[in-house]
């Protein structure tokens, strides 16, 4: 991401700007799922979505990075998997205390429910497969920050990450 303003450059997945005057500065966290957007509907059947009049020439019909996705490739990636790692398998990425973690999300949408021990605390990982919703909380109960995202993408921003 790009800050206009500042000419500031952020990591998307650090979570913070890396060049210009505001480097180092964090960004918010706000909660999100990945869901279907029919799962979506059924839940908030009120949701409004944005004007398809854009004023840019372009079909909001159809997913523009579905070729993207299908793909088992990542964007130039350049670490060696290990064993039943797929580069663009989509993890749930944790960083507790300047370590990182990386957990299957396919794991987690199997077991419904994952606990883990990582960094000195008890994790609890719940995915309602009703809703997509995944929580993550420590054993006090509090949630912890995580994020879903493609395992290449991860790797190379903590390359020296533990995995589920």
């Amino acid at each position: 991401m790009y800050d206009k303003q500042t000419e500031s450059l952020w990591s998307q997945i650090k979570g913070e700007a890396v060049t210009g005057p505001l480097t180092g500065t964090e960004l918010e966290v706000l909660p999100s799922t990945l869901t279907t957007w029919k799962k979506w509907q059924k839940k908030y059947p009120d949701t409004q979505v944005l004007s398809f009049a854009t004023g840019y020439k372009r079909d909001y019909s159809s997913d523009p990075y579905l070729d993207y996705y299908q793909q088992q490739s990542g964007f130039r990636s350049f670490f060696k998997l290990g064993p039943n790692e797929k580069e663009k398998e989509l993890v749930v990425g944790i960083e507790l205390d300047g370590q990182a973690k990386a957990y299957p999300l396919r794991k987690i949408k199997q077991a419904g429910r994952l606990n883990d021990r990582f960094a000195g605390r008890k994790l609890t990982i719940f995915f309602d497969a009703t809703t997509d919703r995944l929580s993550l909380t420590d054993e006090s109960g509090k949630p912890v920050e995580q994020m879903i995202v493609y395992w290449f993408v991860w790797k190379a921003i903590w390359p020296d990450t533990a995995r589920y």
